[in-house]
């Protein structure tokens, strides 16, 4: 839908190279299983296939995706600590500059994230904002939008 795209599968679609991929992209999005870590959040994390990308990797992007889509399960949430301060993968994308996050609260099957994934892109791809896209695909799926609702 995007033309000229990065795509990691397999072997390729290691942390390191997903670190890369991530840093300066405008969009990125990331299908994998996830899993969000309430007793450490910033050890919340996304299985890739060379092995875990945590949320304390995301500190060391430099330029990080003006929007993230993460269609994995639970990675939407964050815990709240003292000072009222939130950690989880998405809070920690958004601590590192992305403006807006899409990701998911819940458990999500395979069949109804690729259903909601492909709407919100042709969505996004005919001009809405990430907010507006995510509103008319997924009603009751669990995924939600963080941030300011708009891409960069």
């Amino acid at each position: 839908m995007y033309g000229a795209s990065t795509v990691l599968t397999g072997r390729r679609a290691g942390p390191a190279a997903a670190l890369a991929a991530l840093d300066g992209a405008p969009t990125a999005h990331i299908a994998a299983h996830g899993r969000h870590e309430a007793e450490n959040a910033l050890f919340s994390e996304l299985d890739l296939a060379g092995g875990p990308l945590l949320g304390y990797d995301l500190q060391r992007l430099t330029r990080p995706p003006g929007l993230v889509v993460l269609s994995s399960c639970e990675l939407g949430l964050s815990e709240v600590r003292p000072g009222d301060e939130t950690f989880g993968l998405a809070s920690a994308l958004l601590a590192a500059g992305t403006a807006t996050v899409v990701a998911s609260v819940a458990r999500v099957a395979d069949d109804a994230a690729r259903d909601v994934m492909v709407g919100f892109h042709r969505a996004l791809v005919a001009g809405r904002s990430p907010a507006a896209a995510l509103a008319g695909v997924a009603a009751g799926t669990g995924f939600v939008c963080l941030g300011a609702g708009q891409a960069g």
